[in-house]
C-alpha cells in the first residue's frame, strides 16, 4: 500500500508541472550519462521472530544511464546503479545484544521518465519518476537476532525512485547535472545461516553529480543561394524603365554553430560591395541571426559574431568601417519559425540592407 501511494503522489508531482510547461522544448536525440555521489541508507529493520534495527554509514554510489530525449521536455531512460554500505551497528536480538559487522550492497535496474523544464537559460531543472528491480545482498552481518547468527544472503524485489535536480548546458550536446533521488523497495526475504527467514526493505537518499551527452542529428547542408534570374532584353522601341531606387537586401547563410563565411556567402558580399560603390551607398545595416538550437544567450553571441564576420569582409572589399552598422538578434527573429532546439539552416543567416 505504501508503495502504491508513493508512486501515485510522485506521478502527480511529475505530470502537473509538465502540463504547465509543455510548450517549452529541448533538444531531441539519444543520450548517455554517468553520475556519482553519496548515498545514505535509512535505518533498516530486520523483521523476524525478533526485530533488529541496522544502522549504516554514508557510502559512495554510481549510476550509468542511457535513453532518448523527445524534444518536448520529456525524456525516457534506463539506468543501472550500484551502492555498497557498511553496517555500522545492529541493535536488538536476544538479551538486547548488539552486533555490527558486514555490509549491504545493492544493484538497481530502473526505467525512469524525466521532464526537463526549459527556463530560457542554460539551466534546466528536471524531475523524474521510475520503477524497476533491486538486487540486494546482506553480506557477513553478525549477531542478527542472537549471538552467532550471521547473514550472507541476497534477494530481488520491485523498486521505485523519485528524482529532482538541475542540468547546466555547456553546449547543445553536453550537460552537467546535480541531483537528488530517493529509492525504495518492496520487502526483501533474507535467511540467516541456520536461522529463520526475515523481511527487510531498502530505502535510501542520494546526492549525485554527473555528465550527460545528447547525440544530435548531423546539421543539414546549407542551401546555396538561388542564382539571379537572367536579364530580360527590353524591346528596342520603348525607352528603358527608370532605374529603381537604391534599396537592396542581401542574405548570406552560415553553417551550424559557425560564424565563418562560406564561398557562396563571399560571392554575395562581393556583389554587395560592388553595388554599394557604384550606387554611392554611404550606410549599410548588417544583422546577424541564429536558429533555436543551443541556449538563447549563446545564440545571441553567435549572431553577433556572424554580423562581425560580414562587416569585416565588406571592409576588406573597400567599404569604410564607419559606414557599416551591425547588430545581433540571436534566435528572436527567425526567417522560418520553429520550436526551441531545432537546427534550421534558413535561420542561420546574416542580412545586409541599404537603408
Amino acid at each position: 500500500m505504501k508503495l502504491r501511494h508513493m508512486l501515485l503522489g510522485s506521478a502527480i508531482a511529475l505530470v502537473v508541472p509538465a502540463a504547465a510547461s509543455a510548450q517549452q522544448a529541448t533538444g531531441e536525440g539519444f543520450y548517455v550519462g554517468a553520475q556519482t555521489g553519496i548515498n545514505w541508507l535509512q535505518d533498516t529493520e530486520f523483521d523476524g521472530a525478533i526485530r533488529n534495527t541496522a544502522t549504516f554509514d554514508g557510502a559512495w554510489t554510481g549510476v550509468i544511464e542511457g535513453g532518448y530525449r523527445l524534444g518536448n521536455g520529456f525524456r525516457f531512460g534506463a539506468e543501472v546503479g550500484y551502492t555498497d554500505h557498511t553496517i555500522d551497528e545492529i541493535k536488538g536480538g536476544a538479551a538486547g545484544r548488539a552486533g555490527g559487522a558486514g555490509d549491504i550492497n545493492a544493484w538497481t535496474f530502473m526505467a525512469t521518465a524525466y521532464y526537463d523544464i526549459d527556463t530560457g537559460t542554460a539551466f534546466r531543472p528536471y524531475i523524474g519518476l521510475g520503477g524497476g528491480v533491486i538486487r540486494a545482498k546482506v553480506d557477513g552481518a553478525a549477531d542478527v537476532f542472537a549471538a552467532g547468527n550471521r547473514v550472507s544472503d541476497s534477494d530481488s524485489a520491485l523498486a521505485y525512485q523519485v528524482a529532482a535536480g538541475v542540468a547546466y548546458a555547456v553546449s547543445p550536446n553536453l550537460d552537467l547535472t546535480l541531483g537528488y533521488r530517493f529509492l525504495g523497495s518492496e520487502d526483501l526475504d533474507i535467511r540467516p545461516t541456520g536461522g529463520t527467514q526475515f523481511d527487510t526493505d531498502y530505502q535510501s537518499h542520494s546526492v549525485l553529480v554527473g555528465v550527460r551527452w545528447t547525440f544530435g542529428a548531423a546539421p543539414a547542408p546549407t542551401p546555396a543561394p538561388e542564382p539571379a534570374p537572367a536579364p530580360v532584353a527590353q524591346p528596342a522601341p520603348p525607352p528603358p524603365p527608370p532605374a529603381p531606387a537604391i534599396t537592396r537586401n542581401f542574405t548570406v547563410f552560415f553553417d551550424w554553430d559557425k560564424a565563418t563565411l562560406t564561398p557562396d556567402a563571399e560571392k554575395v558580399l562581393q556583389s554587395v560591395a560592388a553595388d554599394a560603390r557604384t550606387g554611392g551607398i554611404a550606410a549599410l545595416q548588417v544583422t546577424g541571426h541564429a536558429d533555436t538550437s543551443g541556449p538563447a544567450d549563446y545564440n545571441q553571441r553567435l549572431s553577433m559574431r556572424r554580423a562581425e564576420a560580414v562587416r569585416d569582409y565588406l571592409i576588406a572589399q573597400g567599404i569604410p568601417a564607419g559606414e557599416i552598422a551591425i547588430e545581433g538578434r540571436g534566435e528572436t527573429d527567425p526567417l522560418v519559425p520553429t520550436a526551441d532546439g531545432v537546427r534550421e539552416p534558413s535561420n542561420r543567416r546574416g542580412v545586409i540592407i541599404f537603408p
